[in-house]
């Protein structure tokens, strides 16, 4: 068993050293507008669009103040279509525990609306009750960016 954490510790380690998801791959540039990036002076967590003045992310995440970054592609390059705007209130769930993660989401009111373009845009919510299916789904949808 100590074997298998050593090897777990080690992998994880060097993964620590890349910016890159196994498996994964590059999206094409601005195809997912309602991601942002949640800064306080370094990207530390990641989050959704929801409306031109709110942002959804984990309640993990959570900094009194954070600055939510829109229109990014990649993050450490400055492309121009970005928009900087600071928060005004972090809302964390009520009943949110760092324990077992349990409620692990929070809401991030903007200090001025965003503006909507192509490349800032705000997440597709279903218009209707989704099935038990669906719901894994748009918990996919909320990951958040990890570097």
């Amino acid at each position: 068993m100590r074997s298998l954490v050593f090897l777990l510790l080690i992998g994880a380690a060097f993964a620590l050293e890349d910016d890159k998801f196994v498996g994964g791959y590059e999206c094409t540039p601005y195809s997912q507008a309602h991601r942002v990036s949640l800064n306080s002076g370094y990207h530390f967590c990641g989050g959704s669009l929801v409306n031109e003045n709110w942002v959804s992310s984990a309640a993990h995440c959570y900094k009194s103040r954070v600055e939510v970054r829109m229109g990014e592609h990649h993050i450490k390059v400055n492309e121009g279509t970005e928009q900087y705007v600071s928060s005004s209130r972090v809302i964390r769930h009520p009943n949110y525990d760092s324990w077992n993660i349990d409620n692990d989401i929070m809401l991030i009111k903007l200090s001025k609306p965003a503006t909507l373009n192509q490349y800032v845009k705000t997440m597709a919510l279903p218009s209707s009750c989704a099935r038990a299916a669906q719901h894994h789904l748009l918990f996919i949808l909320l990951l958040h960016w990890t570097l």
